[in-house]
């Protein structure tokens, strides 16, 4: 009988730790969708002139007007059009673009290809390579654990400023998937990092007051 009830207990932990992420996860997915678009920002200022913008970046801007106004089929074919084989800003932004279109048409197979050819893209800086990793992580709800964890895996060892999102996520993959010893690990090892943020940490000892320190 005490097991039942160790169960039942475990299964509510569970679910008090994914409302927990549904509830902060978004604040992460904005934080992303800001660096975006300060990834835009910076690439039209350095690549383009203040006063011409050429025919790539205004048919950029048409693609996302598309995908803004949740017309997702039209801006998958314009972000199409949109990119080259260069590995210039608005080539990177219209595959981010596309990436986002799909998912938002809930094609997520064609949604991680498009963040494929970004992170598989050596001439791309890495912190958007990293960037196009962690999102094709984190709004994949089709791939085995072992795919995610694999695709994750560049950016929990490399300096990136992502690396300590990453890890986070990591926490959320192994408890999607059951691995409670594994969840645990990564947990307390997270905590004990001193580069974490105060918002991330104030959401991590939430987590683990609910599961790192029951047994």
């Amino acid at each position: 009988m005490a097991d039942i009830f160790d169960e039942v207990s475990e299964d509510l932990r569970q679910d008090q730790m994914l409302q927990i992420w549904k509830k902060y996860g978004k604040f992460i997915i904005g934080f992303i969708i800001l660096l975006i678009c300060s990834i835009l920002g910076y690439q039209g200022f350095n690549t383009w002139s203040k006063n011409k913008l050429n025919e790539e970046s205004q048919y950029f801007f048409s693609s996302l007007a598309k995908l803004e106004e949740n017309k997702f089929k039209e801006s998958i074919e314009l972000f199409k059009n949109n990119r080259s084989d260069k590995s210039n800003g608005y080539s990177m932004l219209s595959t981010f673009g596309l990436a986002e279109s799909y998912f938002k048409n809930n094609d997520i197979k064609q949604m991680i290809s498009n963040y494929e050819i970004i992170y598989n893209n050596i001439d791309f800086e890495d912190y958007y390579r990293y960037l196009a990793r962690f999102l094709s992580v984190i709004r994949d709800n089709v791939s085995s654990f072992d795919e995610l964890h694999e695709r994750l895996k560049p950016i929990l060892n490399s300096p990136s400023k992502l690396q300590s999102l990453a890890a986070e996520l990591e926490i959320m993959l192994f408890i999607n998937f059951d691995k409670t010893n594994e969840a645990k690990v990564a947990l307390e090892k997270l905590l004990a990092r001193k580069d974490i943020s105060l918002e991330q940490k104030n959401r991590l000892s939430l987590i683990n007051q609910l599961y790192g320190n029951n047994e």
